[in-house]
């Protein structure tokens, strides 16, 4: 008994150390994909329906559309001959918007309405620069987006004939992954003000920004519950990608997944108990999902 005592205060000391604040739950997320490809940024559209990014060659990555019920995937855009980065979805499904290659490291931010199969764009804003990780405002009519500014990354945001731009931060550190609160009144993001990656919120209008983590080690790719109460994010604490959760003023960390290879980007299911993401198992990158705790 006194052996095993001494066995379990090693293990919790052990936790604590290098894990403060956390708990740990992890869990073997369940297989969705078997092709093995490299994959990115999935996103839900419905319940029903999952769209990623698809390495489907050593030269072109792919929006696909992944339809759950039946598993049948299809590429969002079939006669695409670029390169297609991050799609982001407006509530209804309606647009989608999403990066775009123009030339070597030269990115442009496409805004697609699906129904009527029309685009608004930003142009690459010349040299290697670009727009990087789009998100829609709940009611669908403003997109924030990453973008290189005197040489840092700022949030800025357009309204969906990406006009009407407005600037969110102001060149502290780079600043990328914006997500909007349900409600809509705040956006997380990641940034390197304070010297590394961590994960903070602001108002949309970017006031009142608010540091949520304080980990010496990066944590990255925030994104709202559907009920606003948690944050699903990636964090390399523990020396390895893994998805954790939180509450969503930075308390109640819990590690979803632990395993040697990497779990990442990612997405709630919109029932709110399940996670979507990239995980490696054996080499291959396929999209699993994992109950939350």
């Amino acid at each position: 008994m006194v052996r095993a005592a001494v066995y379990l205060s090693v293990c919790v000391f052990l936790v604590a150390f290098l894990l403060p604040n956390a708990v740990v739950f992890s869990v073997e997320p369940e297989r969705l994909t078997s092709d093995g490809r490299v994959k990115f940024s999935p996103v839900f559209v419905n319940t029903g329906e999952l769209v990623y990014v698809d390495m489907v060659s050593p030269v072109l990555t792919r929006i696909q559309r992944f339809h759950l019920a039946d598993g049948r995937i299809e590429a969002l855009f079939p006669e695409a001959k670029t390169q297609e980065f991050e799609p982001a979805f407006s509530a209804d499904g309606r647009t989608c918007a999403f990066v775009q290659t123009r030339g070597t490291l030269s990115l442009a931010l496409v805004i697609h309405d699906l129904e009527e199969s029309r685009s608004a764009e930003l142009p690459p804003p010349g040299g290697f620069a670009g727009y990087r990780t789009p998100t829609f405002s709940p009611d669908g009519t403003r997109v924030v987006f990453s973008m290189a500014d005197d040489g840092l990354q700022d949030l800025f945001s357009v309204d969906t004939q990406a006009a009407n731009r407005v600037k969110l931060t102001k060149n502290n550190g780079m600043n990328y992954w914006p997500c909007f609160s349900p409600d809509g009144n705040r956006i997380l993001f990641g940034s390197t003000r304070d010297g590394n990656y961590e994960i903070y919120s602001m108002s949309a209008d970017g006031t009142d920004v608010r540091r949520l983590t304080d980990c010496r080690f990066q944590d990255i790719r925030p994104r709202y519950s559907p009920d606003g109460k948690r944050i699903a994010y990636t964090s390399t604490r523990d020396g390895n990608y893994e998805v954790y959760v939180m509450d969503a003023d930075g308390t109640a960390v819990v590690r979803v997944t632990n395993h040697p290879e990497r779990d990442d980007y990612p997405t709630w299911h919109p029932d709110g108990n399940r996670l979507v993401m990239v995980s490696e198992r054996d080499g291959s990158h396929d999209l699993y999902v994992a109950e939350i705790p």
